[in-house]
C-alpha cells in the first residue's frame, strides 16, 4: 500500500493523500511545493516538494474519485467544491519543470552572481601582471612564472567571490546568499517589500551593471541588496509582477 500524507492545515485538502495525488496537484498548480504534509505512517514532516521532486511525468495520471476537495471563492467567501467524483484522465503539464528549486520547494524565478565586470579593478590587475608575465619570458623565466601565478591566483580569488554570492527571486521572497565554507542569507517576502531602487552608474553603469535596494516596511534601511548584478531593472519589474499577482514568465 503506497504511503499517504496529510496536509497540514490547508483548508481545502483535508484528507490523506498519496505521491501521486500530491504531484497532480501541483501540476495543476492547486498545490505549492512548499506546502508541509505528515507522513501517515512514520509521522515524520515533509514539505511537497520533497515528496514530489524526481517523480516521473507520467504519460496520464487518474484519480480515481478524490478524497479531497478544492476552494474557490465566490460572493459569499469560500465554498468548497468537489472536483470531479468520476474517474478523469488529468495531463500532466512540465511547465515547472524548466525551474530550479530551492531545498524549500519554492521555484526559483531568477537565480544570478555578480558579474564578472563587477570585479573591474582585481580584473585590471590580473591583466597587467599576465601580461607582465609574458614580458618577463625573454628576461627572467622564475620572475614570469610567479607573475603568472600571481595573475591565476588573482582570478581564482575574483570567481570564489563571484560564485559565493547568491541572488535568488522565488514566487514568496528575494534572497542574498553569500559565503565559502558557512552560508548566510538575508531574505525579504515579496509582500513585505515596499520600495526597489536601482542604481546604475559610472563605468559599471556603461557595462550595463545595477544595484538593487530592498527595502521592507518593517526596517527603515536596506533589507536586501543585489550588487553588481546584469537586468536589474528587468529583475525588479519581475518584483512588481509577483507582488501584483501577474504572470511571470522565465527568460
Amino acid at each position: 500500500m503506497s504511503a499517504r500524507y496529510t496536509l497540514q492545515q490547508h483548508p481545502a485538502f483535508s484528507d490523506p493523500l498519496t505521491k501521486e495525488d500530491l504531484y497532480t496537484l501541483v501540476a495543476r498548480g492547486s498545490l505549492t511545493r512548499g506546502e508541509m504534509c505528515i507522513d501517515e505512517d512514520t509521522g515524520l514532516t515533509h514539505t511537497v516538494g520533497e515528496l514530489v521532486s524526481g517523480m516521473r511525468r507520467p504519460s496520464q495520471a487518474r484519480l480515481d474519485r478524490p478524497a479531497y476537495r478544492e476552494i474557490s471563492p465566490d460572493a459569499d467567501g469560500y465554498e468548497e467544491e468537489e472536483i470531479i467524483e468520476e474517474v478523469e484522465e488529468v495531463e500532466i503539464e512540465d511547465a515547472d519543470d524548466d525551474y530550479d528549486y530551492t531545498p524549500s520547494g519554492e521555484i526559483i524565478l531568477h537565480h544570478a552572481h555578480p558579474s564578472w565586470l563587477g570585479y573591474t579593478k582585481a580584473l585590471f590587475l590580473c591583466i597587467l601582471l599576465a601580461v607582465a608575465g609574458g614580458l618577463l619570458f625573454v628576461i627572467q623565466l622564475e620572475y614570469a612564472v610567479i607573475a603568472l601565478l600571481c595573475a591565476s591566483s588573482t582570478l581564482i580569488a575574483i570567481g570564489i567571490s563571484r560564485y559565493s554570492h547568491d541572488y535568488i527571486v522565488t514566487r514568496e521572497r528575494v534572497e542574498l546568499i553569500w559565503g565559502i565554507i558557512g552560508r548566510s542569507s538575508k531574505e525579504a517576502r515579496i509582500c513585505d517589500i515596499r520600495s526597489i531602487d536601482v542604481y546604475e552608474s559610472g563605468l559599471k553603469g556603461l557595462l550595463g551593471l545595477g544595484t538593487i535596494d530592498f527595502s521592507t516596511a518593517a526596517n527603515a534601511g536596506i533589507e536586501v541588496q543585489f550588487k553588481d548584478m546584469r537586468q536589474a531593472h528587468e529583475v525588479k519589474d519581475l518584483v512588481r509582477k509577483l507582488q501584483r499577482g501577474g504572470p511571470v514568465t522565465d527568460d
